[in-house]
């Protein structure tokens, strides 16, 4: 059971992230057709990013209150009708609200599966939620291989339908096939530790970065000369690379614990200032192996900061600050590009990892001192 629960729930973050991560290689078509800049391409992703961000802690909570199982089959439901929507949408106000209401639906979805792969596996949370974890990657990765033939063939708003119908499948067969709660818990708890306030802010500027990558990855390589092709190649590369990296780093937190996230961050500051100097593909692959391990080494490390009462509410709060940064990254980026060339834009990603990494290695010293 264990294991096909872990099944459903890491396919139901795959699917999770294709839909999010649909929009970066159609920002090239999509600005075309709508007539928008980088700017507002980017509010495309900070449109559903914000109320993700917001819903994170409630959905940690009602999880922990009502049944985690039964909040994570809410999730991918609704998150796959609200995408559907986009078929739907005329101008660009129009689909930024859809997408605002899809962040809703797919926000209820981190903080109650992780906290229930957690308490399932507990010691070996780590290597269960790097398995989870490869969501990012698998998702970000078959995102342009579905959603650009699509686009090319049909119109890109199709790309949306034909996700929502695979994503709800899963929903589903979550539904019918794993029966009850699995884990119940007694006293839920919204409870926020003081310990977990420099974690909270290393995320933050951590999914900044990552999801900055991740919006113009694809038009980063248009802009260097490469087609649309070639460019949603370089991005699923990356993520598709990132499995393993999800995999490996889910292992090493549970043999390394902490020191895994300095490491991790570590590659993620030197490789993202290469990319940016030099636009050279063959740097993507290896980028990837160390731009998706933060996810579950991140994810591990919350999990051990809080009780079995307050997990759902501590998993949510570390993931809201997050993607509090996650919303404001695409954004900035996106002005960046505007107002800077590509290349000095990019040098951005590697000053946030190497912050994010300074503020866990001063947060590490501090712990030793005491």
């Amino acid at each position: 059971m264990r294991k096909k629960l872990l099944l459903l729930l890491s396919l139901g973050w795959i699917f999770n992230y294709a839909h999010r991560m649909a929009i970066p290689p159609l920002i090239p078509i999509i600005k075309a057709e709508l007539g928008i800049n980088n700017a507002q391409a980017g509010l495309l992703m900070t449109s559903l990013l914000l109320p993700y961000a917001l819903i994170q802690v409630p959905a940690g909570y009602l999880g922990d209150r009502f049944g985690r199982k039964k909040l994570v089959v809410v999730s991918i439901l609704g998150y796959s009708f609200a995408s559907a929507f986009i078929i739907f949408a005329k101008d660009y106000w129009e689909l930024l609200t859809i997408r605002a209401l899809y962040g809703i639906f797919a926000g209820l979805y981190y903080a109650p599966a992780t906290a229930l792969i957690s308490d399932i596996y507990k010691e070996k949370k780590g290597s269960a939620l790097g398995v989870f974890m490869v969501g990012p990657p698998i998702g970000s990765g078959i995102a342009p291989l579905i959603v650009v033939p699509i686009a090319l063939t049909l119109e890109w708003r199709y790309s949306f339908l034909i996700l929502s119908i695979m994503s709800a499948i899963i929903g589903i067969a979550l539904l019918i096939s794993i029966k009850g709660e699995v884990h119940e818990i007694k006293h839920a708890r919204l409870k926020i530790p003081k310990h977990v306030i420099g974690l909270s802010i290393m995320n933050f500027i951590g999914l900044a970065a990552f999801f900055g990558m991740l919006t113009f990855l694809p038009d980063f390589f248009v802009n260097k000369g490469r087609s649309l092709g070639e460019a949603s190649l370089y991005f699923s590369i990356l993520s598709i690379v990132g499995i393993i990296g999800s995999l490996t780093g889910g292992v090493i937190y549970d043999k390394l614990k902490k020191k895994s996230l300095l490491l991790s961050l570590s590659f993620n500051t030197v490789l993202s200032f290469l990319l940016a100097k030099t636009a050279l593909p063959l740097i993507v692959p290896i980028l990837g192996l160390f731009f998706y391990s933060v996810g579950p080494i991140v994810t591990a490390y919350t999990a051990e900061q809080a009780t079995d009462e307050n997990k759902g509410a501590v998993m949510g709060f570390v993931n809201m600050m997050g993607f509090f940064g996650a919303t404001l990254g695409p954004y900035l980026l996106g002005i960046l590009i505007d107002n800077l060339s590509y290349e000095k834009a990019f040098y951005s990603i590697p000053l946030m990892y190497l912050i994010a990494l300074s503020i866990i290695g001063i947060e590490k010293r501090n712990v030793i001192r005491t």
